[in-house]
Order: structure tokens, then sequence, then C-alpha cells
């Protein structure tokens, strides 16, 4: 089943002289979405095309419903997952316009009391744009509340109490942050003396014509159903960092918001300065360590390619249970594509989608692969590693001894834990000059993981010099994500 609105321009600039030459072919890519659906890898697909101001194409394949056999359609409205960071970044730059906020200011200062704190304890500054272009030193979180947990789920400032310990020093490294988001969200709500969803619904939807946008309970509107990965439907499920991941979008306004990026003046006169808009896709920690997607950097809510095969990209994926999206724009070009899903991990075919459709208008366009590892090698006993690091790990303000011994034969020992009451696990992992990313089994002494079946503790550390600083991240599983739940590691080379 599919539903389909193609939209014919009688006039199209001559920057598209494709358009002119002969009317765009979408057949191969409406095959490919109704393959993948007809495989069983995603419910349905939705997806627009936008061009020189107008959306050009948009459709939807397959079921927002499967139970109820309800179609998808361009105006369905799917979870964004962390698409909706480029929203949320864009709301808080309305109220900087505005004076509300100050971007260079340090964020206690619009969440008083709550406070930065690094590792030791000690008060650090963050700013606004720090939390933006995640170079604010936070850690990798994440909670999904299901079901009739979402009722006790804790709010902004509970959480950032607990988890608010910075793991960097500020404005020294890219470290993707949904709790940065969670505090955006926070002070927008603070700022603006509204509700984040009243502020987005008032100030940005409505004036961007986007009428199928929400954020979070979807209440009585047409909402696509999240499936996981074995097409299982998931219970209602919530993010406890709201302005990171809670917006609901269908194709079409998904695809009118990546307009604005491109050409604010026209179509949204005054809505916010185009100077603005530039200053988002601009690298705003330059001296910041970028080590994610090649030669990629994080703006201000989204991220930028320079060079991707001769183009310069800006896009912005989104991942969740029940949900994966990308926005992807061309702004020299001045095209803009949104892919939506309501299943769990189906970018790889979300990003094909929105390729395809970007070549269909754009035939010479050849996209690298979006790898956030790209730039990564495996362990190999590199000479910066190589040794034996002793310290600890902060969980719940207690310092739980830990060792990594980084061997000569490419393996990592890491050993945490009380005296004569160790955890003890081996693993591989990826180095990028001072980065270094890893996972073992294993589980810290916190109550998300007490009854976990198949616990996980990730590693995103940087070494500086002859200390590595970072992350130790609780996960629950691959099987279904519920947490990511980040504590400060700090070791240091024995002699």
């Amino acid at each position: 089943m599919f539903s389909r609105c193609l939209i014919v321009l009688a006039l199209l600039s001559g920057s598209m002289c494709v358009f002119a030459q002969a009317a765009p072919d979408f057949g191969a890519v409406e095959q490919h979405a109704q393959q993948a659906i007809a495989a069983g890898k995603v419910p349905s697909l939705a997806f627009a095309l936008a061009v020189d101001g107008k959306i050009v194409y948009e459709a939807a394949f397959g079921f927002a419903d499967q139970a109820a056999q309800v179609a998808a359609t361009p105006h369905t409205a799917y979870a964004l997952a962390s698409a909706s960071k480029p929203v949320t970044a864009t709301a808080l730059m309305l109220l900087a316009e505005k004076r509300k906020v100050d971007l260079s200011a340090p964020v206690q200062k619009y969440l008083a009391p709550l406070k930065f704190r690094d590792g030791a304890g000690r008060g650090a500054a963050v700013n606004l744009e720090q939390l933006l272009s995640h170079t604010s030193g936070l850690g990798t979180y994440a909670q999904i509340h299901y079901g009739d947990a979402i009722a006790a789920a804790p709010d902004m400032v509970a959480v950032f109490r607990r988890y608010g310990v910075l793991v960097q020093k500020p404005g020294t490294v890219s470290e993707y942050s949904n709790l940065g988001y969670g505090l955006i969200g926070e002070v927008i709500q603070r700022r603006s003396g509204e509700t984040f969803e009243a502020f987005l619904a008032q100030q940005l939807f409505a004036p961007l014509q986007m009428a199928d946008s929400f954020v979070d309970t979807p209440g009585t509107r047409a909402v696509a159903v999240n499936y996981g990965v074995d097409n299982e439907v998931l219970p209602p499920l919530h993010n406890d960092t709201l302005g990171a991941g809670n917006i609901h979008s269908s194709a079409h306004d998904l695809a009118r918001f990546g307009l604005f990026h491109l050409d604010p003046a026209v179509v949204a006169p005054g809505l916010l300065k185009p100077a603005t808009v530039a200053r988002m896709q601009r690298q705003a920690q330059p001296r910041a360590f970028h080590h994610y997607y090649g030669k990629s950097y994080y703006g201000l809510g989204w991220y930028v390619r320079p060079d991707d095969n001769g183009y310069r990209v800006l896009w912005h994926e989104g991942g969740m249970p029940g949900a994966s999206s990308i926005l992807k724009l061309l702004p020299d070009q001045r095209i803009a594509v949104a892919v939506l899903a309501n299943r769990s991990e189906a970018n790889a075919i979300t990003q094909a989608i929105a390729n395809e459709l970007l070549q269909v208008v754009q035939p010479d366009y050849r996209p690298l692969p979006l790898d956030a590892v790209a730039n990564y090698q495996p362990y190999a006993a590199q000479a910066e590693f190589l040794g034996r690091w002793s310290g600890h790990v902060l969980v719940e303000g207690y310092e739980l001894p830990c060792t990594l011994e980084f061997k000569a034969d490419g393996k990592v020992q890491v050993s945490y834990g009380k005296a004569g009451a160790q955890t003890q696990a081996e693993t591989g992992g990826l180095v990028y000059r001072d980065s270094f990313i890893g996972a073992i089994p294993g589980r810290l002494p916190v109550a998300e993981q007490a009854q976990a079946a198949s616990p996980l503790l990730l590693l995103k550390l940087i070494r500086d010099g002859k200390r590595i600083n970072g992350g130790m991240v609780a996960y629950a599983s691959p099987q279904r994500l519920e947490y990511l739940l980040p504590f400060y590691l700090r070791v240091e080379r024995e002699k």
C-alpha cells in the first residue's frame, strides 16, 4: 500500500536545469521503497524533496499502522528522534535574536541553582554555544521510558543533578550529548516563560506552516506507530531529555524546515536573520577535537561536511526505538530532502533513499558514507596508549578503582571495582589520534544495571598527555535501548 503526492512545478530556476530538460523520474526510488517494505525491513517510509524554495516531490509507502491498515502519507507524523536537534537549536536562536539568551554566557545564568561540575567536583563554566555544538564536555547520555514508566520519568533538573558531570574540559572535544540538548530545552522553557511544546508550536511551527509537527504527546493526531527491529509494536516511549529527541513531524513539514535553513528570508521573512541561520552552519568551536564522521564537524544543531565529493552538506539523522530519520541539505544547490521510517535501526534505508532522491535532481552527486568512525583504526598497540593506566570511575559520588592496560597484542584489559572484588574484561577498540572507543560486557553498581541480563560498558576516552579522561557509559543491552548513563573515568599512566 502507498500514497503518493507528486507536485510538478511549472516554473523552475536555472540552477535546476535537469528539470527543464526532462521531468525527474523517481521510479527507481519508489521501487526501492516498495521492495524494502515488502521485505519487512520497514513498515513504512515517507519522504519529501524540496528544490529552490518549493517541495517538488513527496511520497509515502507502507502502513503507518499495520494492524489498522492505516496507510502512511507525506503528512503522517513520525518520531524524529535526534533529527529533533536542529529544530531545538533553531528555537534557541529565536530567543537569542530577541536577546533573551546570550550564547556566550554561562548556562548556569539560565539554569540556577543548577551548576556544572567536573570530575573532581569543582564548578565549571559552560556556555550555550558549547551545548549547541556538543562541546560542553558532557558525556553520552540517553534514557528511554516505556509505557507505564513514563509517568515516573525524572525531570531535566533531576537528570542533570545525577549525570551533569563533565567528562571533558568545555570547548576541547566534540562529544555528542543528548543531555546538553535536554538542557537547551529547559533553557527555552525558562527564558520564554512557556512550555517547550507551546513555544515550538507558536514561535516556530506556526510561522513555518508545519501543521503536522508537535512535541512529545501525540494526543489525537495521526502518528506512525513505532515498531522494533523484529517489527513488533513498541509501547509508548519518552526521552527524558525533551529538547534532544521528542519532536514528531511529517516528511512534508521536515522538508519545509529544511527549506527555511536554505533560504530563511524567503520561506519565513523575519523569523530569523539569514546571518543567524548561516551561523548555525559554521564551526562554532574550531579548536575542539571533532573526531566523528571524517572531516565533518558539528555546527549549531547541524552536522556539516564541507566537502562531500565536491558538495557542501548539512544533515542530521535520528535513531531511537521505533524511529529512523534523516534531513539532508545541499545548501549551495538549494536542495533539501527528508526521509522518515517508523522502525528501529532503519537508518541505512533512510540514508539510501535520501541519497537516491538527491541524485535524481543532482545526478553527479556521489555522497560519502555517513560513517561515524571513518577516521578510526583498530587499536594495534599504538605507542600513545600502550601500557598500564590506573585511576577511578566516579559512580554516584564514589571513586571506583579502575585500571586500563593497553597491551602489545592489540587487546585492552579493563579492571574495575574494589580491591579483592574486581571485575575484569578484555576488549579490542578503535583509535583516532588521542581518542579511544571500545566496549566490554559488565555492569556498574547503579540501580539501572542491577537487573540487566547482558549489560555493557562503553568506553569513550581522550588521551591528554599522561592522563586519559572520558566516560564509562552504562548500557542496558543492544536488544532494546533503555539507557546510556555516563560516568566520569580518569586514569593516569603508571611509571
